[in-house]
């Protein structure tokens, strides 16, 4: 059983459907303190130093800020958190209820950094 856990695992290395980007200069406001983003995609984030007391299945609402090339995008949601790392201090969640043009901005800003030379800080391909 442990050993068709651990096929399963490394035979689908890449579990993503969407690009999420990790060269990212932003942030969340959650429970009024800010914490900087780790990545983030058209449908979720993760975000460091997290402390707050979250767990899996928790509705948030927060305001999210990404600086980009154009300029910067902000834009306040609800999420739901999808995990807690309470040993590193991270925190992941799903946007709800977004905007379909904050999507669409969302969307393009990943491409367009997708569309660039990878380096430092590619995009993670794992989840």
């Amino acid at each position: 059983m442990v050993l068709s856990l651990l096929r399963r695992f490394v035979a689908q290395p890449n579990r993503r459907l969407e690009p999420r980007e990790a060269r990212i200069a932003g942030r969340i406001s959650l429970g009024g303190r800010d914490y900087p983003l780790k990545d983030w995609s058209r449908r979720g984030f993760s975000a460091l130093g997290v402390r707050a007391e979250h767990y899996p299945g928790d509705r948030i609402a927060l305001a999210v800020e990404i600086e980009l090339a154009a300029g910067a995008l902000s834009f306040d949601c609800s999420a739901v958190v999808v995990w807690v790392d309470r040993e590193r201090q991270e925190l992941a969640g799903v946007f709800t209820e977004l905007d379909h043009g904050i999507q669409d901005k969302i969307l393009r800003a990943l491409l367009a950094g997708c569309a660039e030379p990878q380096g430092r800080g590619s995009p993670q391909q794992h989840a």
